[in-house]
Parts: C-alpha cells; sequence; structure tokens
C-alpha cells in the first residue's frame, strides 16, 4: 500500500506536499485541476519498473500512462530543475525475504531495508535521456539513510559505512539504485560486509517491484464490452485500464476461481447495483475459444449478450471485476468509475470500496461524484466505516499550479471545515430556483 506520496515539479504540481493515504483515498476538485496529475506518478513509476530495459530510469509513455516526452512532464526548466518524486511504502511481512537479516549476526551487517524513497530525475541532453540525479532512501524502522547526489559521473554518498564505501558501485535498475560490489577489492573481512550490504538492497528491489506489481489501475473510458470474445487472442491474463480483456480474465480463473468471481460480480450486479442478474459466459463454439457474456435483465428477459445492454453495463463491470480481483496488500487507482451511472448506482460504488476495506485494500479514486461522497461519509456517520480509513482530498487550481488539501471527517461523517467551491453547485442551484419562484 501507499502510505505517503510528495511531487515536485511535475505538470501543473509545483510541489504538493506530503499526501498522506489511507484505505479509501477520494480525490475531487474541478476539471484540469491535477488530479489526474496525482494520479499518473505511480502509474509512471509502475510502467518503469515494467519495462525490460532496466537502463531506462523513466517510462513517460506506456501502457499505463501517455504523458508524453520528459519534456512534456516538466514543469519549469527541464534541464535544471528536477522532477522529483518521495514515496513511502507499506512493510509488508508477505514478502519472503522481508524478514532477511543478513548472513551474519554482527549489528552491522543488519539488512538496510528502505520503505521511503526520494529521487529526483533530470534531461541529460548530451545522453538524450533522462537520468536519476539524486536519491535519498530511508529505512523508517530504524530511522537509518542514504543519500546519494552525482556529481560528473561519479556519486557522493553518505550514510554508507565508510570502510565498505570504496568497493562499493552506483549502478541502477531502472530508477532504483543498486549498489553492486566490488570497486576496489576487498579484504577477507570486509568482502562479507560488502556482498551483505549489496544483497540486502537488491532483495529490496525485488519487494519494490512486488509491491508495485500489486498497483492496478482503471481509466477513466472504458471499452464497450465485446459481443464476443477468442481466447488466445492476448497475451496476458490480466484487465487493461479500458476494461479490454474482460472475457479472457473471467474465463481464466479456471473452475472455483472462476464460479466464484462470477458468483461475486454476480451478487453487486443484481444485489446491489440491480441492474442484471445470472452474468455467465457462453461458449460459441465446440472447442470453447470463443465466448460470449449473457445475463437476464431485471424484467426476465435471457440471454442478453452484455454487448447489447446500455453504456453503464460496460463502464462499471471491469470497476467490479477489478476490484474482486485486487490482492490483499494490493493498490487499485480508479478514475471516474461513476461515468454513465445514475446516482443510486454512483452510490453504490463507495459501498463497493468500503466493503473490501477489510481485505487490507486501498483505493485512490478520482471523482466527480457528489453522491458517492456523500454515501461514504454517511457509512461514516452510521459507523459501517472509520473516518481514519477514509480521506477525501480537495484539488484546485487556483492560478498556474495545483494546490492540495486533505479534508478531515468527524465520526458523524461531517468535515471539520467546509472548503469553498467543493460540491457547492446543488446549493446555487436551489437557491437561483427559489429566487426565480419569488420573482414569478
Amino acid at each position: 500500500m501507499l502510505e505517503m506520496l510528495r511531487i515536485w515539479n511535475f505538470r501543473s504540481i509545483e510541489d504538493s506536499g506530503p499526501i498522506s493515504f489511507s484505505k479509501l483515498n477520494i480525490l475531487v476538485g474541478c476539471n484540469n485541476s491535477g488530479k489526474s496529475s496525482i494520479l499518473a506518478v505511480p502509474l509512471l513509476l509502475k510502467q518503469t519498473l515494467l519495462d525490460k530495459d532496466p537502463s531506462t530510469a523513466l517510462v513517460t509513455s506506456g501502457p499505463l500512462v501517455d504523458l508524453g516526452s520528459y519534456l512534456d512532464i516538466v514543469r519549469t526548466e527541464p534541464e535544471t530543475k528536477p522532477f522529483q518524486v518521495e514515496f513511502r511504502l507499506t512493510r509488508s511481512e508477505r514478502f519472503p525475504f522481508s524478514e532477511f537479516k543478513g548472513k551474519s549476526d554482527e549489528k552491522d551487517q543488519e539488512v538496510f531495508m528502505p520503505d521511503q524513497w526520494k529521487l529526483s530525475f533530470l534531461f541529460d541532453a548530451d545522453a538524450n535521456e533522462v537520468r536519476v540525479k539524486a536519491f535519498e532512501l530511508t529505512d523508517t524502522g530504524s530511522g537509518k539513510e542514504i543519500k546519494g547526489t552525482q556529481s560528473g559521473k561519479s556519486w557522493s554518498l553518505e550514510g554508507i559505512p565508510e570502510e565498505i564505501r570504496p568497493h562499493l558501485i552506483v549502478d541502477f535498475m531502472h530508477f532504483i539504485p543498486w549498489f553492486r560490489p566490488f570497486g576496489p577489492k576487498p579484504d577477507e573481512k570486509l568482502a562479507s560486509k560488502v556482498t551483505n550490504f549489496s544483497f540486502s538492497l537488491h532483495m529490496r528491489t525485488s519487494i519494490l517491484s512486488w509491491q508495485f506489481e500489486r498497483l492496478a489501475y482503471v481509466g477513466p473510458i472504458r471499452e464497450r464490452i465485446p459481443r464476443y470474445g477468442v481466447l488466445g487472442t492476448m497475451p496476458y491474463s490480466e484487465l487493461t485500464p479500458s476494461g479490454q480483456n474482460l472475457m479472457r480474465v473471467l474465463s481464466s480463473s479456471g473452475g472455483k476461481g472462476r464460479r466464484q468471481l462470477l458468483g461475486k460480480l454476480n451478487f453487486w450486479l443484481d444485489k446491489k447495483f440491480q441492474m442484471l442478474r445470472d452474468v455467465r459466459i457462453v461458449n460459441l463454439d465446440r472447442g470453447g475459444l470463443v465466448r460470449t457474456l449473457v445475463a437476464k435483465d431485471r424484467a426476465g428477459r435471457q440471454k442478453i449478450n452484455l454487448a447489447a445492454t446500455g453504456t453503464g453495463i460496460s463502464q462499471i463491470v471491469p470497476v467490479v471485476v477489478q476490484t474482486l480481483l485486487g490482492p490483499k496488500d494490493g493498490c487499485l487507482i480508479v478514475e471516474q468509475p461513476e461515468i454513465h451511472l445514475h446516482p443510486a448506482a454512483q452510490t453504490t460504488l463507495a459501498d463497493l470500496f468500503l466493503d473490501s476495506l477489510q481485505d487490507q485494500r486501498q483505493y485512490i479514486v478520482e471523482t466527480h461524484s457528489e453522491h458517492f461522497v456523500l454515501r461514504v461519509r454517511r457509512r461514516v456517520a452510521e459507523g459501517k466505516a472509520k473516518p481514519e480509513d477514509v480521506r477525501i482530498f480537495f484539488v484546485e487550481k487556483p492560478g498556474d499550479h495545483t494546490t492540495l488539501r486533505m479534508l478531515d471527517l468527524t465520526p458523524t461523517g461531517q468535515f471539520n471545515e467546509w472548503p469553498e467551491h467543493f460540491f457547492d453547485e446543488g446549493y446555487k442551484e436551489a437557491l437561483a430556483l427559489a429566487e426565480a419562484e419569488q420573482r414569478r
């Protein structure tokens, strides 16, 4: 899970300040205020780690997010003022190497396991590439910190024991610093310390990649559900941000897993959203390679192809499926889940996310739906959600840069301070309506 994020010099963001996340995080604000820019940064980091070329420090245009070139994302002075990002991830005890403590009982050989990272990127015009120019790695458990700043072709390092520092070479796997042994060969006494230190950070790299693999994304516009799907034509058995590959995902769970996924999908579409009943996969050929999704509508009509249902169905199904597939310790970023849905369904969306918070899942939701936010506030007031599990962020762009502030929820679902321009359109329209009635 993502505990904290801070962004500098990125698109409309000058300095976001520390954004402290909880379990359900909701970003609201006007169009073009910078909400999508905040969501883009974790996706930018993930797609970089997924790239097959480890020498690439930052992949700005890829399958998850297309931001153009590095020069397009930097707010000012791309060759002198860096794009910076700082983030902290939850320490997970589920990773197999999380308890690794080195090969020695010596205290100074305990693993350095950073969970907070600060990275500075600059564009190298001569090499025509983006490079990491500085980094800060912090192990919040022990309070230890390693800093590195590049000067020319060499690195100035802080926080590494002086005796092993000369025997390490600073290298990178994407944006992750890797202290590779050896520089000058150490004596036998130092060799284990050098290798232990290098190995511990290699394990941290694996954990970091593992955590970002558990980050999923549903984009703001989902594709319509296809009339049929041919299995084996897609390279991956996962849902794309636009909802593509739905047929394969629902078909590839296999046996009990597929029945459970379809059962949960039907529960939400029928009992909660009250849209469709008995969604199921039907084979269109003898080999079962060509399949379609059919369902019953609320009026009892049977075997309706989901491609022939309303646009709202195509928009909501990928959101529900991706939510149900989310692993423990995972994070799901969703943009505008409410699109093409009527108000009742928008409120049910909030219950969809709140229902799975007990499974240690995290959601970061960008929305324009007042109904969604009202349902969350209601559940807090009813005691069905904890106020500390919900964070609502109001994003604005009063001038030429984005500002962000967290709105504290009370146990009764109220805000300690109601911000100006926060979902006040309903009040303005009601006031205008009353004035018009009086004039008549």
